[in-house]
């Protein structure tokens, strides 16, 4: 039109996106974001060859790429978002996966195995993931891609023609197919309860696969670059000074009798019942397919090892494991801090025992000042959720809080000290951290407080007298099974 002032907007090119992508990706890097973009979809949506256009001008070494299956048998020994955690990125790194849990629930649904109330409680285990990695600074964002039902049938057909394709066209794709109406809108229902704004979905159409691959691209740079611009923001904002937060509540420790104490004789008998009876128990642990996990924490010096000895003693090797929690290694640091336990829980029929645990992030970790005082007071409910789904998926979770006094404390500290062969046992931590009995006497107080749920409760072992702390322990693991049992 003549006089008219419109300007015609040229769109990018899918090369120029993928340059763009490319750019913005490695600003992320250097920045140590990490990054999960989820990809969902239909059959025949093209969720391969768009995945393929998106990585074309990323460093390979930037990123990798998790394929979620149904069909892989190991990984249903494990809780549903095991899988999920054990591909969360380190800093800087962009993790893709090619489905994910939410296929898992969807395919489930589909497939008649898993009800309405199932799928909810999926859905809400997601949400409480997405956000534990948000909190930490992690880019989220979902993608589910579509196609019409129409066009699904005519890739099907066309897969199939060919030789060399025909293998990716199943029966299952088909009975999809018969279920596209109510499988599309259990996709959109799922994506309307898991979108939140730090971790959001994005429907992409993609009967045209051009158009769909500049409007994925188009969504993964705006991401990124609002990512950048929110991490530049923090890293520009002053930190407020970790300061001691003192806590006010219940005192759970001074409640504990600490004066008990065991007969060696009558101590003996008593082991050699209870061990017979946790050989037994184990075996039952193994045939009826359930998870346990123990967390055994407590005072330097306390006797977590000699419990965890007494409890092992005659029990098949190859039912459990024992993992030794210490400091965090550079690895583990750049990960979320319960990335490397979720990393060591037990599959279905094994036992992992922990000699510390996760609860390190409210004890050591605030005593201590090695996090900042709102990553610690978030913990409390990111272990609890962690909890809730173990417990979810029938794992048995038993935790111990080993309590000492302060002159039991000192007695230990100094024997160990004066026995050569004792002496590794004993660090000039242990000392520091005796220092700061008070502060940790709170912080324990508080874990207690905070995270003794029914589904995961706490066990406070008077360990005085190291006899009765083992037998004690001994009585709530098969306390813990025997109940666990009962239900199967």
């Amino acid at each position: 039109m003549a006089g008219s002032s419109e300007i015609e907007v040229t769109r990018p090119n899918r090369k120029e996106l993928a340059i763009r992508l490319g750019v913005v990706q490695r600003e992320a890097a250097d920045l140590g974001i990490p990054s999960v973009v989820i990809i969902e979809g239909l059959d025949g949506s093209g969720k391969g060859r768009l995945l393929n256009k998106l990585i074309l001008e990323i460093d390979a070494r930037a990123y990798d790429i998790y394929s979620t299956h149904a069909s892989d048998l190991p990984s249903r020994d494990y809780p549903l978002l095991w899988r999920m955690w054990n591909h969360t990125p380190v800093d800087g790194k962009l993790q893709f996966f090619d489905r994910s849990a939410y296929y898992l629930a969807l395919d489930a649904w589909a497939d008649g195995n898993l009800d309405a109330e199932g799928f909810d409680r999926y859905m809400e285990d997601l949400r409480q993931f997405e956000k534990q990695l948000a909190d930490n600074g992690t880019l989220l964002l979902k993608i589910l891609l579509t196609v019409s039902k129409k066009e699904q049938a005519k890739r099907f057909r066309k897969y199939e023609k060919n030789p060399k394709t025909a293998w990716r066209v199943t029966s299952k794709d088909w009975r999809r197919n018969r279920q596209y109406r109510e499988y599309l809108k259990q996709a959109r229902s799922m994506m309307e309860a898991t979108g939140q704004p730090f971790a959001p979905w994005k429907e992409i159409r993609t009967d045209d696969l051009k158009e769909a691959a500049i409007e994925l691209y188009e969504t993964v740079i705006a991401a990124f670059e609002t990512a950048v611009a929110a991490r530049k923001k923090v890293a520009a904002r002053k930190q407020p000074a970790r300061r001691w937060v003192s806590y006010k509540g219940p005192d759970h420790l001074a409640q504990v009798d600490l004066t008990g104490r065991l007969e060696r004789d009558h101590y003996k008998k008593l082991l050699k019942k209870r061990q017979k009876e946790i050989n037994d128990l184990a075996h039952q642990i193994h045939e009826h397919r359930i998870p346990v996990v123990m967390a055994y924490c407590g005072w330097d010096a306390a006797g977590k090892g000699g419990c965890i000895k007494r409890l092992l003693q005659g029990v098949d090797p190859r039912s459990f494991s024992v993992v030794p929690i210490g400091a965090p290694t550079k690895l583990e640091l750049s990960h979320h801090y319960l990335w490397r336990f979720w990393r060591v829980l037990p599959p279905r029929g094994k036992i992992t025992i922990l000699d510390r645990s996760w609860y390190g992030r409210v004890l050591v970790e605030r005593v201590e000042a090695l996090c900042s005082n709102k990553e610690w007071q978030r913990a409390y409910d990111e272990i609890n959720v962690m909890e809730r789904h173990l417990a979810d998926f029938g794992t048995v979770v038993i935790k111990f809080w080993l309590h000492i006094d302060q002159d039991t404390q000192l007695e230990r500290f100094q024997a160990r000290a004066a026995n050569p062969f004792k002496q590794w046992k004993i660090t000039d931590e242990d000392w520091r951290n005796r220092k700061k009995f008070p502060r940790y006497e709170q912080a324990v107080n508080e874990m207690i407080e905070r995270t003794d749920t029914p589904y995961a409760p706490w066990t406070i072992v008077p360990a005085n007298c190291k006899m009765t702390a083992r037998i004690q322990t001994l009585d709530t693991f098969i306390g813990a099974v025997k109940s666990a049992l009962k239900g199967r």
